[in-house]
């Protein structure tokens, strides 16, 4: 069974005890960027973070309750940044490209952790990023677009499942081939870029899935 992160109320925290808790989750990032779960040592985690590893249980219940903090982590920001802009079941495409974009944008690393731990990976770890991806805003997305279809506002031949997988793939796939767009096309995928990709990935997805006979 998976070890719970502490997590002790926000309001409880010295200031002191956040900073451990955040250079916990910054060296979290950095290690697990790089490997695989299993091979990643608390000890490396605590000692790039500068505290004692008895830390890591101390706040976070074991190795394994890092991780899904510092996932969770993310995907609460994301979902945050999504609920300021729209009520639960109402999110756009537009605000989700505009906001997973600049979480990308923000969070390089990302992108290619998913993919390790999804694709390459099995076992609890992958089935908690799987879950906990789902429950941020797969099932709003996937709602705001069945309600555009059953509408008319969309082309009533769309399937809103693989709608939804090339929204995703429009907004991921510049950040995996970060380098090849860098070298290649000379583009620096910072907030800057990515609110222009967003906008042009909007667009570009809204001009082909728009019912023309609806347009006003």
């Amino acid at each position: 069974m998976a070890h719970k992160p502490q997590n002790r109320p926000a309001g409880r925290r010295t200031a002191a005890a956040e900073s451990v808790r955040e250079a916990l989750l910054g060296a979290a990032r950095q290690f697990f960027l790089r490997r695989e779960f299993k091979a990643v040592s608390l000890r490396e985690i605590a000692d790039a973070a500068g505290v004692n590893s008895a830390m890591v249980n101390y706040y976070f219940g074991g190795k394994q309750g890092l991780y899904e903090a510092m996932v969770d982590e993310l995907l609460s920001s994301l979902q945050a940044s999504l609920d300021a802009s729209h009520e639960r079941d109402q999110i756009t495409v537009a605000e989700f490209s505009t906001h997973y974009s600049r979480l990308l944008a923000d969070n390089p690393w990302w992108p290619n952790f998913v993919i390790r731990e999804v694709l390459f990976s099995d076992g609890p770890i992958r089935e908690r990023v799987i879950n906990r991806f789902a429950s941020v805003f797969a099932p709003d997305l996937l709602r705001s677009l069945q309600r555009e279809i059953g509408s008319g506002h969309y082309r009533a031949d769309l399937d809103p499942r693989l709608t939804l997988l090339s929204l995703m793939g429009m907004t991921v796939f510049p950040f995996l081939a970060r380098p090849l767009l860098e070298q290649v096309l000379g583009m620096t995928l910072d907030r800057e870029t990515a609110g222009k990709l967003a906008a042009h990935n909007t667009q570009l997805f809204l001009h082909g899935a728009l019912n023309s006979a609806g347009e006003t």
